[in-house]
């Protein structure tokens, strides 16, 4: 039993120490291909690029919601971004900021998006529920 519990110990100290080191972040590994923005990092991006595409993967009724959207967003749920992967081609080598509410579907999204050849892909890491909290965030309600 006390053998048990010091195993325990052991490998929560491990995964512990990670979790601090990653800075907090649950999905610190990188998925290859896909760059992780903070809120300020998309507000300057959005500002600074021109030919940019700014991907909403969440449900027609979180876009339109309280959270609201990014101004020029393009809404293709995450459950459908397989499929219309066409209406988006046109981005495949320019750079596609996706967002979604907290940051998960995004991430899935954006891998889906480097597994099919899009080479510039960023994660909106704090999603639109961070996206509100930053100062000058062009949300559209």
């Amino acid at each position: 039993m006390k053998k048990t519990i010091l195993i325990a110990g052991v490998l929560l100290a491990m995964f512990g120490l990670d979790f601090v080191r990653s800075g907090f972040n649950v999905f610190a590994a990188d998925v290859a291909g896909v760059t992780d923005l903070s809120g300020t990092d998309t507000v300057e991006m959005m500002k600074n690029e021109k030919d940019i595409l700014v991907l909403d993967v969440r449900t027609q009724g979180e876009f339109t919601g309280e959270l609201g959207h990014l101004k020029g967003a393009k809404l293709i749920p995450v459950d459908e971004l397989s499929s219309r992967f066409s209406e988006i081609a046109a981005y495949k080598k320019k750079k596609v900021l996706v967002v979604c509410r907290s940051g998960v579907r995004s991430r899935r999204a954006s891998s889906a998006l480097v597994n099919n050849g899009f080479e510039h892909v960023y994660n909106i890491a704090p999603g639109m529920a961070g996206m509100n909290q930053v100062p000058g965030a062009p949300i559209d309600r």
